[in-house]
């Protein structure tokens, strides 16, 4: 990974957005908890809680796992197009498990809709994917969008890789700054923690999501550190062709 020269913070510098970059970093204070515990501190009854996480999940393929939201629709799923492609095609066998329970569901990987093939060597803006899944999962609550070109504040990450790649994690962090792509999507730092298992989670607002996490971008990776110019987490906003996809997706 070249090492990190502007800051996430200025916009003055769209070149940030051309590094390569890898799925995420650790912050030097994990903040992570079981859904169940978030739930718990913020008063949730147990119908709340599968209102408002059940339409996230664990997408696996193969060896692969990544997070993904049923979003629109209980049958279409978002996520970061690294989980679902590999050298430029898709992964086999994917399946999508919400964490509402029931059976894993296939993901239909002709439906794919994805901002590239092989998005770990192109602009991270890219790195989006939208499908749909064999059927619908009944009795979940799928994720809005939120509105398009707003500035998020605090978000909500629930996602997989919480000590391990299959375990889920709830964590309350911040969006800090926005760089713009020509297409449209945004990227934004965030100080939420990430995994292996991470990649693809939600950022939301209430139940809408503001972005996808999909990488990190750091001089010393290989550490924990404080959240910095240096060292952050990042997401890239629904908009543009991403937000275009998912919609499309949800209208068939």
């Amino acid at each position: 990974m070249r090492e990190l020269v502007y800051s996430a913070h200025d916009a003055r510098h769209p070149a940030e957005l051309l590094r390569p970059y890898v799925p995420m970093v650790s912050m030097e204070t994990d903040r992570r908890m079981s859904p169940e515990e978030w739930a718990r501190r913020s008063n949730f009854d147990r119908s709340t809680l599968g209102a408002r996480f059940g339409a996230t999940g664990l997408i696996r393929c193969g060896g692969t796992v990544g997070t993904g939201q049923l979003t629109l629709r209980n049958d279409v799923i978002t996520t970061a197009a690294h989980v679902l492609f590999s050298g430029g095609q898709p992964r086999a066998s994917c399946a999508f498990q919400a964490t509402g329970g029931g059976a894993p569901v296939a993901i239909d990987t002709q439906s794919i809709r994805a901002g590239s093939r092989s998005p770990m060597s192109e602009p991270a803006t890219r790195d989006w994917a939208v499908a749909r899944l064999a059927h619908a999962i009944p009795n979940a609550s799928p994720y809005a969008l939120a509105a398009a070109g707003g500035k998020p504040g605090g978000v909500l990450m629930v996602a997989g890789g919480n000590k391990s790649a299959d375990q889920m994690g709830a964590e309350q962090c911040n969006a800090r700054g926005m760089l713009t792509a020509a297409e449209g999507v945004r990227e934004f730092a965030i100080d939420c923690d990430a995994a292996p298992g991470s990649s693809g989670a939600a950022l939301t607002t209430g139940h809408r999501i503001v972005g996808i996490h999909v990488g990190y971008r750091s001089t010393d990776p290989t550490r924990a550190h404080a959240f910095s110019a240096t060292h952050y987490n990042f997401a890239i906003t629904v908009e543009g062709p991403f937000r275009r996809a998912v919609l499309a997706a949800a209208a068939r």
